[in-house]
């Protein structure tokens, strides 16, 4: 699930699919390291998640703040992976030195669920550059390709109508088409299918178009 990253009022439709797929009594794996721990606090971000998703049924939720300390093989035991919203170019910083990316990607095509909200979301797309005019490249990240499980679109989350110009020009300069998520829109990627969700449409651009694309309709 590619949510554009509202509030919980705004991402709620996502928020129950998601819940669906994790299945009553499944294990929920929450990882926060887009945030910067010290200035924002893991634990309230727990929190938050917790209150969103214990509603749903979902309430053996793990949180890893560290990847290091983990092994790829324990995303087995989870029925899906959250990954929360910060800041996108030290979140894919953080995967590439952990070998997560892979480890993500693995999870993926092996039928895993993973939920990327914001940041979590661009990075599931072709290249993050997309989230480049909000989040400051403080870990002077020079490979920006992401894990490019979004059938070879890039993501644009908090998308507004004024942002057109500077996705045009993302699509003509990185040659990947865009899906523009605003904060109450999303796309559910299962397997071959992409299927716009929200409360909003999905845009869809390439390098000459933009497409609406309205929820419940296919990507």
């Amino acid at each position: 699930m590619l949510a554009g990253g509202g509030s919980e009022i705004d991402s709620a439709p996502l928020d129950r699919i998601f819940a669906g797929w994790t299945g009553p009594g499944g294990r929920m794996l929450y990882l926060p390291i887009a945030l910067d721990p010290e200035q924002s606090s893991y634990a309230s971000a727990l929190s938050w998640v917790r209150s969103v998703f214990e509603p749903l049924g979902v309430r053996d939720i793990t949180m890893w703040g560290d990847l290091r300390a983990h092994g790829g093989e324990e995303l087995q035991s989870f029925d899906s992976v959250y990954i929360g919203g910060g800041n996108t170019f030290r979140l894919l910083s953080l995967l590439r030195e952990s070998g997560f990316d892979r480890h993500l990607a693995g999870y993926f095509h092996g039928g895993g669920a993973i939920y990327g909200g914001s940041a979590g979301a661009i990075v599931m797309g072709g290249n993050i550059y997309t989230a480049s005019h909000l989040d400051p490249n403080e870990v002077a990240l020079t490979e920006t390709r992401g894990l490019n499980l979004a059938r070879g679109h890039s993501i644009w989350c908090h998308y507004m109508a004024e942002d057109d110009p500077l996705v045009f020009d993302y699509v003509q300069r990185y040659r990947f088409p865009v899906l523009a998520l605003s904060e109450r829109s999303g796309v559910a990627v299962e397997g071959d299918r992409m299927t716009a969700h929200g409360y909003e449409p999905v845009l869809r651009f390439t390098a000459t178009r933009k497409h609406t694309i309205q929820p419940g309709n296919g990507v």
